[in-house]
C-alpha cells in the first residue's frame, strides 16, 4: 500500500525529458537506459516500462538503419522526448533523415505475419509491434526536415 501511495505522489505533475544522440548503433543502449531510468524514477509499472524500452529500441534502431544514408551527415541524430503525466506516457522519436513512405506502412494482419515467419523474412515487424504496444501511434514524415513517431500509452 505504501508504494502505491508513493506512486501517486510522484505522478501528480507532468514532467518532460529529452535526449539527443548520434544516429549510430553503438548509442542505442543509451536510449533504452534513458527510458528505463525515467520510468523507474516515476514508479511506473514494470510492464509499461519494458514496453517503452522495447519501443524506443525498435524506433531508434529504425532511425539508425534507415534515416541517414550518409552517416557522416552533421545532423545524423536521434532525439527522444518522454513526457510523464499522471495517467499518460508520451514518447516522441525524432530524426531529420530521409524518412519513409507512410502510405507503404500498413497494419499487418495475421496472414502477413504468418508469411514473414514462414519465409524467415527479417525485419518489417517493428512498426507493427510499436503500434500493438501503444494506445496511439502517430507518424509524421517530412524528409530531411523532421520525421517523428509519437507513441502514447495510458498508465
Amino acid at each position: 500500500m505504501r508504494s502505491s501511495m508513493k506512486r501517486e505522489r510522484r505522478l501528480k505533475n507532468s514532467k518532460l525529458f529529452f535526449i539527443s544522440f548520434p544516429a549510430r548503433k553503438r548509442y542505442l543502449q543509451i536510449a533504452r537506459e534513458f527510458v528505463r531510468t525515467i520510468c523507474a524514477l516515476h514508479g511506473l509499472d514494470d510492464e509499461v516500462a519494458e514496453d517503452f524500452v522495447y519501443i524506443v529500441g525498435e524506433g531508434a534502431s529504425n532511425v539508425v538503419k534507415h534515416a541517414y544514408p550518409d552517416l557522416e551527415a552533421e545532423n545524423a541524430v536521434v532525439e527522444i522526448s518522454l513526457k510523464v503525466e499522471p495517467h499518460l506516457l508520451t514518447m516522441a522519436i525524432r530524426d531529420y533523415g530521409r524518412g519513409f513512405d507512410e502510405k507503404k506502412y500498413h497494419k499487418l494482419d495475421f496472414e502477413d505475419i504468418k508469411s514473414k515467419v514462414k519465409n524467415r523474412h527479417k525485419g518489417g515487424l517493428g512498426l507493427f509491434m510499436i503500434d500493438r504496444l501503444a494506445d496511439t501511434l502517430t507518424i509524421s514524415i517530412d524528409p530531411y526536415h523532421k520525421n517523428e513517431l509519437i507513441i502514447v500509452k495510458k498508465i
